[in-house]
């Protein structure tokens, strides 16, 4: 009786055992080896890794659509920004400026819209992406019209 068969048998199992090892190092370390910060991304809670921060945004997407510095910005369903320019995006908050316009002020701003200013903030975790959930405006908005305005809420998210 010959037993030469069972050190092949013994061997390809220590392969095996060592290539899903190998397998399982590689699944774990290459994610994290190739995630770059960038400008628009916000740090995950659980283990640091850099996320991409949105804005879910309905300005000509009746579903809403997943932005980052979009130029026309649905804030609610009585307020839009126009022309937006970003001084800055993410992690945390984005920054921008541009023409205020809504339903509260029809049908004059639609001509002579308000010099504004937005501020994103309040980052939550959707998805795998981060998503800005409040707004601030900062407009010169007549008193009696400020309420109706909407220049502080909530945004939705995905």
């Amino acid at each position: 009786m010959r037993l030469t068969a069972a050190p092949t048998t013994v061997s390809i199992s220590k392969t095996r055992r060592f290539a899903a090892l190998c397998l399982l190092t590689v699944g774990l370390v290459a994610p994290a080896a190739t995630s770059c910060g960038s400008p628009g991304s916000a740090t995950g809670a659980d283990d640091g890794t850099e996320i991409p921060v949105y804005v879910l945004n309905f300005h000509g997407a009746e579903e809403g659509r997943s932005d980052q510095r979009p130029g026309d910005l649905t804030l609610s369903e009585f307020s839009t920004l126009n022309q937006v320019v970003w001084q800055s995006w993410g992690p945390t908050k984005a920054a921008g400026s541009g023409k205020l316009t809504g339903t509260w002020c029809l049908p004059g701003c639609m001509d002579r819209p308000y010099e504004a200013t937005v501020t994103l903030s309040n980052v939550s975790p959707v998805k795998g992406k981060g998503y800005f959930t409040k707004y601030e405006i900062t407009a010169p908005v007549p008193e009696e019209l400020r309420e109706k305005a909407d220049l502080t809420g909530a945004l939705p998210t995905p």
